[in-house]
């Protein structure tokens, strides 16, 4: 296991893509710090504001990361190294795990990569202008940060997992990347489209969303501190995502032909 860890880590390392979508998240930090100098200047009432600001911009990662994800979890079955792999002795079960775990690590890196780069730049900015850096509620600014950093990583893993489970049943990348559009902007539309529906079981759907979720914890939706009823909900739709996925997911990959 650990050898096939170290192995797909290095893979990663090397693939164009996950060095394009790095160059991306980087150019997009640096427009993001442009745009928000312009618009407002770099005067900041908490040393947090900055990191707090961009995420309520991160639901965009979740229309990047996923599509990596998808040609990270189909390649094995496109480019045959897959059947190469469970013939070494390599199980099933490990192997599909090994991908999950790789997947988490790339998604902890980039959602580290985006939100860390952007706060260091703007707080060098902000020092460089000599901008106002405030005080003012730092102890409840770093709770609602790291909260929001680590739910966009729950999420992510949510998605991820999805995405993994597109990948073991249609196995081609084409197939998989069109399933995981439309798993995105459907859980889009149907949270948006069916809030304000008249029927109760309409609106139940909605306000379970992934997507409903990521605006309630990324602040889009409100400024409302969100209850403990809804910090667990926020937990478990995402956990149990995660766990019924990658169940079906093996049991699945377990009784497949691995071929394409």
């Amino acid at each position: 296991m650990r050898n096939f860890l170290k192995a797909e880590a290095y893979y990663v390392t090397k693939d164009p893509m996950f060095k394009g979508i790095s160059l991306l998240l980087l150019f997009g930090s640096a427009l993001l710090l442009v745009w928000m100098g312009v618009q407002v200047g770099f005067d900041i009432d908490s040393p947090l504001e900055p990191l707090i600001t961009s995420i309520q911009l991160s639901f965009f990662l979740y229309f990047i990361i996923p599509i990596y994800v998808c040609f990270f979890a189909t390649e094995g079955f496109e480019y045959g190294s897959v059947q190469t792999i469970i013939a070494s002795g390599q199980s099933r079960s490990l192997y599909l795990l090994g991908k999950y775990l790789t997947e988490l690590k790339v998604v902890v890196w980039w959602v580290i990569q985006f939100f860390g780069l952007f706060y260091v730049l703007y707080m060098l900015a902000a020092l460089v202008t000599g901008s106002h850096i405030g005080d003012e509620s730092l102890q409840g600014k770093f709770i609602v940060a790291m909260g929001a950093i680590g739910f966009n990583i729950l999420y992510l893993a949510a998605y991820s997992a999805v995405v993994l489970l597109l990948g073991v049943l249609m196995k081609k990348s084409a197939t998989a990347v069109i399933a995981t559009f439309v798993f995105v902007f459907g859980d889009f539309l149907l949270s948006g489209y069916l809030k304000d529906s008249s029927y109760v079981y309409l609106r139940v759907i909605s306000e379970n969303t992934l997507t409903t979720q990521i605006f309630k914890f990324s602040a889009v939706n409100s400024h409302e501190i969100y209850t403990l009823n809804e910090s667990v909900r926020m937990i478990l739709i995402p956990v149990v995502i995660i766990g019924v996925c990658l169940s079906v997911a093996l049991i699945s990959f377990e009784k497949r032909d691995v071929h394409l």
